[in-house]
């Protein structure tokens, strides 16, 4: 189980984490704030050594409902601090300040695009001289890293007893490991180490997680003939299954993984843990999505936000997933057959296709290729360069992006909805339509080659983002690519934290929902004082009309006895 959401936490199938507008996201935050209303202030050094990102295994045991996730902070800082896990303060002796602080000075000495560096031991640092004490490895498409983030671990180590770390009976952290370094070890997470092999990379991080890791080292097989540069090329990918995994793992070559087993075998290890982008006064984005893709459309509607407040420091840049077939096959549903709009265009039948989208109804990969070309099209007759830094923003984009996905999903996909958007929208049709009948051989081209390492990717800065695919951890990893910290991503982030404050409901929905509940009850006001109103003159003429009975009644039984003495008290004389 992961320790930053508990058991009971669903989580969206066919995700690659947490959901934003899922449990999953909210069980992240809730656990951040229990853990920011617990941990204890450092005022050993002048800039705290670690930040609040994990937890200590002690702790985790304890309490996995109040778990806290990563909390990357690159605002702050332009090199982030480690992660201070929770731990009970104590006073740290003498020698292990001494440690510690030699660690927080090689760590802001050292390179910081490394993913594994050494800090101690010296001895197994020089055995990495070549790259500076660092670890080269791949990050794992599965688990949320510290994006932006150092994370100050001790590497631990239990030998396998033939299951290749696939299960939890199959090894156990030796005690000595973790009380080796004393009060040490209070102050960094644990990075377990495990072999690759038998199961699914999932399966083996899963199984350290439930072992208290708070991040994971796969050494790759004995057998295996990898080197390290050759490792970084790897697919580090999800058995299907990893949705529940909150923890980061990389993978590492196997020469450099016995370097690390045997030293931790030796005596204590500790090491730092780091997910950079490059950094710059405007992070590049680009997004390989697909037209008829709904989680591509959930994400844009959620990351809208985002793009409007951080407009030109952010060159968003759209990829539209094609591909061909061999000439010959049926290619009817998935491939362009004609272009909208654009009776004279000719395209060979085989050559640009899209996968079916995920709607209901008769819609093709012809008309998800059609829908591509115009949110190409869109975006380069929408979008304005600023002078400055170079970057593009196109307001109409996003706006259409978003209505499109609003309004013509399902039967109403394709070329007569998308007028109607962007007619509403105040899109120039005659310029889009413009640009498909003048480019579109070229478009499609270039975006059938630029192809990334799947259909649906995100790349920062020319880094491979290989977190979930949801606004808030996307934006913690785009805002760790700036130079110097962004008031508008500090403004962003906290925007979140509110959010999630109130699981699910974001303050229009509050307002709409307060209107709706004023106007129910002055409805039901109104009801209630016409009810009131009949209901008094049902009595009233109730009422009267007993009372008029009742004088009628009287009146009746007087004339009866009038009557009577007439006829019966005739007076003789």
């Amino acid at each position: 189980m992961s320790p930053w959401c508990n058991a009971a936490t669903p989580m969206p199938s066919g995700s690659s984490g947490c959901s934003p507008a899922g449990n999953g996201a909210i069980c992240r935050q809730a656990g951040r704030n229990e853990w920011q209303r617990q941990q204890p202030t450092q005022q050993s050094l002048s800039r705290p050594l670690c930040s609040a990102s994990s937890r200590s295994p002690a702790s985790s045991a304890s309490s996995s409902s109040s778990s806290s996730p990563p909390t990357p902070s690159p605002l702050h800082s332009s090199r982030p601090s480690p992660p201070c896990p929770l731990y009970s303060p104590t006073t740290p002796s003498t020698t292990s300040k001494l440690l510690l602080a030699a660690a927080f000075l090689a760590y802001l000495t050292s390179p910081a695009s490394a993913q594994l560096r050494i800090i101690a031991p010296q001895s197994l640092a020089n055995d990495f001289s070549q790259t500076h004490g660092v670890v080269y490895g791949t990050t794992a498409t599965f688990g949320t890293p510290f994006y932006g983030e150092h994370v100050l671990g001790n590497l631990l180590y239990g030998e396998s007893k033939g299951k290749q770390h696939c299960t939890d009976e199959d090894y156990d952290i030796p005690a000595d490991q973790a009380e080796t370094g004393g009060e040490m070890v209070q102050h960094t997470v644990n990075i377990i180490l495990v072999r690759r092999g038998e199961c699914t990379f999932a399966q083996k991080v899963r199984v350290a997680a439930a072992k208290g890791a708070h991040a994971v080292v796969v050494v790759d097989k004995e057998k295996s003939d990898l080197t390290s540069e050759e490792i970084q090329k790897i697919v580090m990918a999800s058995d299907g299954l990893g949705d529940d995994i909150r923890i980061p793992s990389i993978l590492v070559s196997k020469d450099d993984g016995k370097k690390l087993i045997e030293a931790v075998q030796a005596g204590h290890v500790m090491a730092e843990l780091a997910w950079d982008i490059p950094r710059g006064e405007v992070v590049i984005a680009d997004f390989w999505m697909s037209s008829g893709s709904r989680e591509s459309t959930e994400f844009l509607t959620r990351f809208k936000e985002s793009a409007e407040l951080l407009q030109y420091h952010l060159q968003f840049i759209p990829h539209y997933h094609l591909f061909s077939l061999p000439e010959g096959k049926d290619t009817t549903s998935l491939c362009l057959q004609k272009i909208d709009s654009c009776p004279e265009c000719q395209v060979a039948h085989e050559e640009f296709c899209a996968p079916e989208p995920e709607q209901v109804g008769p819609i093709t990969g012809a008309d998800v290729v059609n829908e591509d070309l115009r949110q190409v099209c869109i975006w380069q007759t929408t979008s304005r360069k600023q002078q400055e830094n170079g970057a593009s923003y196109s307001q109409a984009f996003w706006d259409y992006v978003v209505k499109y996905g609003e309004t013509c999903a399902g039967r109403s996909f394709g070329y007569d909805c998308s007028l109607k958007v962007m007619s509403g929208l105040g899109i120039s049709v005659p310029e889009v339509e413009g640009c498909i009948k003048k480019n579109y051989r070229t478009i499609l081209a270039d975006h059938l080659v630029s192809v990334a390492w799947s259909a649906q990717a995100l790349r920062l800065n020319g880094w491979r983002y290989s977190g979930p695919l949801d606004p808030e951890t996307v934006l913690k990893a785009l805002c760790s690519g700036y130079a110097s910290p962004l008031r508008e991503c500090i403004e962003l982030l906290d925007g979140y934290t509110e959010v999630y404050y109130t699981p699910g409901i974001t303050f229009s929905t509050v307002i709409v929902t307060i209107v709706i509940v004023g106007l129910t009850l002055v409805v039901a006001v109104d009801l209630y004082r016409r009810h009131v109103t009949r209901s008094v003159r049902k009595v009233l003429r109730e009422e009267v009309m007993l009372e008029v009975q009742t004088q009628m009644a009287d009146y009746i039984e007087l004339e009866d006895n009038g009557g009577s003495s007439r006829k019966h008290g005739t007076l003789t004389f």
